[in-house]
């Protein structure tokens, strides 16, 4: 004991070792650079958080860093948190934060991520989409987690490239950015541009820009230090699988049940989508009946007000459009649909 605490009043590196225990000894090797006492500096993060931004990604995409710096035992990356105008913001679950300065700075970061929500006015969008633009321009990783990606389209950085965002703002993201289609992944990422579904996702993204820093052990250690086991890949599925929504993992079930989601606008016969299933209508009705209680044509009608809802949410689309863009022939029909399943007008569902 007497050796070792005197090995680490010495001071060399190679000498730290012994003073280490557990996980953090093992890790020295993942840092070769350290290990051969070298410093290569750390990486630099800025992230611009936006009024309504959601908590739980910022601190999914901050978290594996800051756990990073904890196993590396020396300051790997650094962040700065903006803001528009240099003010505190709340999130959206009401939280008040202040943040390090005003997104103005003279900064010049490694990565520049914008953290955004829904309720954004046009002049916010825009000044955020200056500045992401110009640090993108100026050479660093531009990204966005949860509703940033509109930022990233106002940007111009999206057009030709691979991107997502949350897919609960994916239909309203599609009807104002007709030409630009949001895949149905965590995250993504194109030379220079970085996007990601926003919540876990945050983290899953950010564990895989420290293993490209490092390699797979510490990225995976620094999973394991988050209580979040595994690293999940860009391509995998943000939202639950749809065996795991039905409750059921029948095919026939599952194959109709995402027809009818990739179908919202122009309403499939259900007569093709049981034989695109590969069952009889009268099989697919009594599937449907066992697993969700509701009729093939109950459930379909359910995800088209789903979508109605959303899009009243997040775009400023009249309500004739929106009723054209989830299958009703008449504003009439959707507004009766509407209020059934939701209990109120698709107009006061905007003020809901």
């Amino acid at each position: 004991m007497k050796d070792n605490a005197e090995r680490c009043e010495a001071g060399p590196l190679s000498h730290l070792s012994p003073c280490l225990t557990g996980r953090a000894a093992s890790l020295r090797a993942f840092d070769t650079a350290l290990g051969n006492g070298e410093d290569r500096g750390s990486k630099s993060y800025v992230f611009l958080l936006l009024p309504g931004a959601s908590m739980l990604s910022f601190s999914a995409a901050v978290e594996p860093l800051r756990m990073a710096n904890k196993l590396s035992i020396r300051t790997v990356y650094e962040w700065l948190t903006v803001s528009l105008d240099g003010e505190s913001l709340q999130f959206s679950n009401g939280v008040n934060v202040a943040v390090d300065g005003r997104c103005l700075l003279p900064d010049k970061p490694d990565f520049a991520f914008v953290v955004a929500g829904n309720e954004l006015s046009a002049g916010q969008e825009k000044s955020a989409a200056r500045w992401l633009y110009t640090h993108y321009r100026a050479g660093a990783r531009v990204g966005s987690v949860g509703g940033g990606a509109r930022i990233m389209a106002q940007a111009g950085l999206l057009e030709d490239r691979a991107f997502t965002l949350h897919w609960e703002d994916q239909p309203g993201f599609r009807e104002r950015h007709p030409f630009l289609d949001p895949e149905d992944r965590l995250y993504c990422e194109d030379d220079n541009v970085i996007t990601c579904g926003g919540g876990m996702a945050a983290a899953d993204l950010t564990l895989n820009l420290i293993e490209q820093d490092f390699d797979r052990d510490f990225a995976m250690s620094v999973s394991e230090m988050c209580v979040h086991f595994g690293l999940r890949q860009g391509e995998e599925r943000p939202k639950s699988s749809i065996s795991m929504t039905l409750g059921s993992r029948n095919p026939h079930l599952i194959t109709a049940t995402r027809i009818m989601s990739d179908n919202l606008e122009d309403i499939l016969p259900m007569d093709f989508i049981a034989r695109s299933s590969g069952v009889s209508r009268r099989q697919l009705e009594r599937l449907f009946k066992t697993y969700t209680g509701r009729s093939p044509a109950s459930f379909y009608r359910d995800l088209r007000l789903e979508r109605g809802r959303q899009l009243l949410r997040d775009t400023d689309y009249k309500v004739i459009a929106i009723s054209a863009a989830c299958g009703f022939s008449s504003v009439t029909s959707f507004s009766r649909s509407f209020r059934k399943k939701f209990g109120f007008c698709p107009i006061q569902s905007r003020k809901v």
